[in-house]
């Protein structure tokens, strides 16, 4: 068995963008001879009820921490819902801090995590045989941490994208000169990384673009997919209500769209009265202040149910249990909830332009149909016939194992530890 260090800022937190990547990397590696140690900035006592390993169960690896330094910025620079305010907030051990400092962050306001993630990386080597090293962001400061270490300890290093960096959409307006110098950080670490993995195309197609045809060649897209062990139980009967159900965040996020489906849900409900009492729309993800602002404006507000954020496994068991599944998106971006509600077997309704990847990708599933978000009437027709269908269709406990060829997260693990394979091979 080798080793290989996974440096993920935000693991084990569920709330966080690739910690449920990270996770499903770690658990299937080792059964392809890779036995992982996970880096994080987090105390795994703290934080137990978003722990990714309290519902999908616990990791047999070691999981180390090195504490941020309180030079960090302390905000979310993730999505643009993250930056809309400018009151201060009050953070342990920061004082007060203006959110609006965040669009200064570079990479990504936890760079004061870079010194300490190091040291403690170091530690681990000269404990363990660590033979490989895999960053996984969207903490960018992860990346350079890895790229510290991989120098140090002459080791390959893969980067991952769970996000993109430096031409995230939620970025736009920033300094010249902070937009220049967060360019510059993440092409040394694309040209430094012996390898570099994406989540989905368009983020690996935009750093060819940016960086050329040798970065273009070393990319690989590793999709999150879903964990086949969260499918294994058989689901119990379809509620009685018709249930469509997101199981993601950011719904209506500025760029989605996502307060036109609303206004859909209004009008179809509006040509069927009747319906109010038989159907239910129920998101689950981290609070959304915009969905809750156009939840309040609606017609229909109380068939739209806001949960707070689940499990992972209490998400997955959700959209089991529905009729249907809503995911959305900006440009070219492929959500990871879609790989779970493809395997669940669920009528998909994706929310995205015509020609994206994700529309592209659902042409090939028979019971995905891709609408335009400000397309309210194509919104309602495909509510209209999932609805009719379901009306007539029977429960069949076997759907869910229709689609076992989808994207697995075990499958994904498989090429990464190939890649670290052959980067031992060539070092050799």
């Amino acid at each position: 068995m080798r080793y290989v260090l996974i440096v993920c800022y935000d693991f084990p937190r569920i709330s966080a963008a690739g910690v449920i990547r990270t996770y499903q990397f770690a658990k299937s590696l080792p059964d392809f001879g890779w036995q992982p140690v996970i880096l994080t900035a987090q105390v795994p006592d703290e934080n137990q009820e978003e722990s990714i390993e309290i519902s999908d169960g616990k990791l047999s690896c070691p999981k180390i921490t090195a504490a941020p330094s309180r030079l960090t910025v302390p905000v979310r620079a993730d999505h643009r819902t993250a930056r809309e305010s400018d009151e201060p907030s009050r953070v342990k051990g920061n004082g007060y801090i203006t959110t609006g400092f965040a669009r200064f962050a570079v990479p990504d306001g936890k760079i004061g995590w870079l010194v300490p993630a190091v040291k403690r990386g170091s530690k681990i080597a000269r404990d363990l045989p660590i033979e490989a090293c895999l960053s996984v962001s969207p903490r960018p400061t992860a990346h350079l941490v890895a790229y510290r270490l991989a120098r140090r300890l002459n080791i390959p290093w893969v980067a991952d994208f769970t996000l993109p960096w430096s031409d995230a959409y939620w970025l736009p307006g920033r300094p010249h000169l902070i937009e220049s110098l967060d360019k510059k950080l993440e092409k040394l670490v694309v040209q430094s990384a012996q390898r570099v993995t994406v989540a989905y195309p368009e983020i690996g197609r935009n750093l060819g673009v940016r960086y050329g045809r040798t970065i273009a060649d070393k990319i690989t897209v590793l999709p999150t997919g879903f964990d086949g062990d969260l499918f294994t139980k058989h689901r119990t009967s379809a509620p009685a209500q018709f249930t469509v159900v997101y199981p993601g965040n950011h719904f209506c996020e500025e760029g989605r769209g996502g307060e036109y489906f609303l206004r859909a849900i209004d009008e179809w409900l509006d040509l069927n009265p009747g319906l109010e009492e038989k159907v239910e729309f129920v998101f689950i993800g981290k609070r959304d202040e915009s969905l809750l602002r156009h939840r309040r404006n609606m017609a229909h507000p109380k068939v739209v149910r806001v949960e707070p954020l689940t499990s992972h496994r209490a998400c997955v068991q959700a959209l089991r249990v529905s009729h249907m599944c809503v995911v959305n998106t900006v440009g070219d971006r492929i959500p990871a909830k879609v790989y779970e509600c493809m395997r669940a077997g669920k009528s998909i309704l994706a929310l995205t332009e015509a020609g994206s990847d994700l529309e592209q990708m659902l042409r090939n599933y028979s019971m995905g149909v891709a609408v335009p978000p400000q397309d309210i009437a194509g919104i309602k027709d495909v509510l209209e016939s999932v609805f009719q269908q379901s009306c007539k269709a029977t429960f069949d406990p076997k759907e869910a194992d229709r689609y076992p060829r989808m994207p697995s997260s075990r499958c994904s693990a498989k090429t990464l530890a190939r890649i670290f394979d052959s980067l031992l091979t060539e070092s050799a």
